[in-house]
């Protein structure tokens, strides 16, 4: 099941993917507690993916951030030029995807009843200077197409990525692509549904490059001393092969790692 939650704003940082998270828990609180709880209470896996999708138009700018109180552009370079979506349309999507029906209606009725989201406070996600607030105008609940004969092409609307072992970046035209993401994608459905692949899934390059991705955690942050962690994935089309049922759960919850921090995300177009 995907919901698109369209809010009405004026910029957006490249780093988002953070705040996307607090308004999925700040949404989970108000929507249904107990299953908050059993998320984010403990190292339970998250059943969903996301994106975002800036309408048109709307330009790249390169504005200041200030983070929170200790990662300043005083402080660090890297935040005094931040590329920033400045929304002429005034509006953007986030899209979340998840295979999990509960999690989607409790999703649903916390944001109903959050109406508006700050994505800024007083000290701490400042753009330019200025606060920013996402206004909440519209949630559309829709389907995506479904896998039919254990093959689909798909296209990423986040970058898949995907790690060995050591956390480093395994992609598309690595030869150890395949077997990687099937280690990382086995191991993300026994834990989100309780048995994993019934069988391996081959997964073919259609037209794809690299993508680099910006993102910022607390705990990372604090451990490094970094403003940010810098990811690379896989984003373009490709084409899968495997069980039907497996393939249909995955273009739900998502593909790779750090899925519920935004990536992984895809459409099936045939």
């Amino acid at each position: 099941m995907r919901l698109k939650i369209v809010f009405r704003t004026d910029r957006v940082p490249i780093l988002y993917r953070h705040r996307v998270v607090s308004l999925v828990k700040e949404a989970l609180k108000r929507g249904n507690g107990e299953l908050y709880e059993k998320l984010y209470g403990s190292q339970n896996p998250k059943p969903f993916t996301f994106s975002l999708f800036f309408n048109p138009p709307y330009r790249v700018e390169k504005l200041p951030l200030q983070i929170d109180e200790t990662f300043t552009p005083e402080r660090f370079k890297e935040l005094r030029q931040v590329e920033t979506f400045t929304l002429e349309s005034g509006t953007f999507s986030v899209n979340i995807s998840t295979p999990d029906y509960l999690f989607a209606v409790s999703l649903v009725n916390g944001l109903v009843s959050l109406k508006e989201f700050l994505f800024s406070t007083e000290k701490e996600m400042l753009v330019g200077g200025k606060r920013v607030i996402w206004e909440l105008l519209k949630i559309t609940p829709y389907r995506s197409r479904p896998v039919k004969k254990g093959e689909a092409v798909v296209k990423t609307l986040s970058p898949i990525v995907v790690e060995d072992k050591r956390g480093k970046p395994v992609l598309w035209n690595s030869p150890d692509f395949q077997k990687a993401l099937n280690f990382v994608t086995d191991r993300r459905l026994k834990e989100l549904r309780g048995k994993g692949l019934k069988r391996e899934i081959s997964v073919i390059p259609v037209k794809c490059e690299k993508k680099v991705a910006k993102a910022t955690f607390k705990e990372f942050r604090e451990r490094t001393g970094k403003p940010y962690m810098v990811l690379t994935g896989s984003y373009g089309i490709f084409k899968l092969n495997g069980d039907s049922e497996d393939l249909n759960f995955l273009c739900d919850a998502g593909l790779g790692n750090r899925c519920s921090q935004g990536f992984g995300m895809v459409e099936v177009i045939k």
